[in-house]
């Protein structure tokens, strides 16, 4: 059987809840929420467009690391609100919250842009709530 077919029939087999082949790795398109995952959502505000940005420019290498470092991160993503450009939300969920406190908040690319994002030119509001998911839904 060609290598296609091989995927074809593994896409098929997966049905519903489905999945992609993208850049050479499986990725789930929807996964039944887990009860019990830590997550952390933070919004952060700016004065302006370009103040979000420079923080934007800070964030991408530590997202890039985390994607690539830490496995038992689930999700770790930034979203521009779409109705005040200056709003931003940081969406992080773990698979426990140690892997928030023992893992992702003593890594040296966390701890370097904490320290970065400290040391701006120009003031940004933070506030976030963490949340235990439920298992209810999808993610």
């Amino acid at each position: 059987m060609a290598a296609g077919a091989h995927l074809g029939e593994a896409v098929k087999l997966l049905g519903v809840t489905g999945a992609a082949f993208i850049a050479g790795k499986w990725h789930q398109r929807r996964r039944r929420g887990q009860k019990g995952v830590f997550v952390l959502a933070i919004q952060v505000k700016f004065e302006s467009e370009a103040d979000r940005d420079i923080f934007i420019d800070l964030f991408r290498p530590l997202a890039k690391y985390v994607a690539e470092h830490e496995p038992r991160t689930l999700s770790y993503e930034l979203a521009i609100a779409d109705t005040d450009p200056t709003l931003m939300l940081i969406h992080e969920r773990y698979a426990t919250k140690k892997d928030l406190t023992e893992v992702h908040h003593i890594s040296e690319p966390f701890l370097a842009f904490k320290k970065a994002t400290q040391e701006l030119p120009f003031p940004f509001v933070k506030t976030g709530q963490s949340y235990y998911e439920q298992g209810i839904g999808y993610m």
